[in-house]
């Protein structure tokens, strides 16, 4: 199949060059989706594998340490691998992987007890969007609960007079502080909370994680 697909394509400089018309050629498309098939088994089987060994050495960790099967928790003992491997799980179609990770979020993130600090940004992309995702891909109403207390944890990073949250914060205290740019804030930190906050707004119909987020946007203007 790929010997055939190599026929068919054009050199790279020709389709460079913009002059290759073939890759509308309906025999051309037909092996593509073949091709693409083929594929894309070979990546579910490789997300498949790894699962198996991230559930197998650390589950529930923040990260897998493969070379001696067990796990460390460099951001603040969130599962991070976990919750940010939950719309890939669904997606794939990994619905019984997707299922025991969804009873760890249930019974065993417990925001309470999270007592390291960690990076608002890092938390709020990973851990937030995580589980957003997880909530409009499958509906399940656990995700968006543990995603709205886990943002209302982040509420006194934003107490400050700018508005500009916080770098880091201890979410089962709300103890908040900078980190190695000391006062200064970094934009590409910043820019990132709306969309998961915008999102928690518009289904929970709450609009205090909005005007969080837009608050950002007011201090950035003025």
């Amino acid at each position: 199949l790929v010997s055939a697909m190599e026929a068919v394509y054009p050199s790279d400089d020709v389709a460079a060059a913009g002059n290759y018309m073939g890759v509308h050629d309906p025999h051309v498309l037909e092996l593509s989706d073949a091709l693409g098939k083929i594929r894309a088994e070979k990546v579910k089987a490789a997300m498949k594998w790894n699962w198996e060994m991230y559930a197998k050495c650390a589950w529930g960790r923040d990260e897998l340490l493969p070379a001696t099967c067990g796990g460390q928790d460099n951001w603040g003992a969130f599962g991070f691998t976990l919750i940010d491997a939950l719309d890939t799980l669904w997606l794939m179609g990994l619905k019984d992987e997707f299922q025991e990770a969804r009873d760890w979020v249930a019974n065993s993130l417990d925001l309470s007890t999270r007592k390291n600090k960690v990076s608002l940004f890092e938390c709020n992309i990973r851990v937030l969007g995580g589980l957003l995702a997880a909530y409009d891909l499958s509906g399940d109403a656990i995700f968006l609960e543990k995603g709205r207390e886990l943002a209302t944890r982040f509420f006194p990073a934003f107490e400050t007079p700018t508005g500009l949250p916080y770098p880091s914060i201890v979410v089962s205290n709300g103890r908040v502080s900078n980190t190695w740019t000391g006062d200064d804030s970094l934009l590409a930190e910043l820019g990132t909370v709306q969309l998961e906050f915008r999102y928690l707004s518009y289904h929970t119909k709450d609009t205090s994680f909005r005007e969080k987020a837009e608050g950002v946007y007011k201090a950035l203007k003025n």
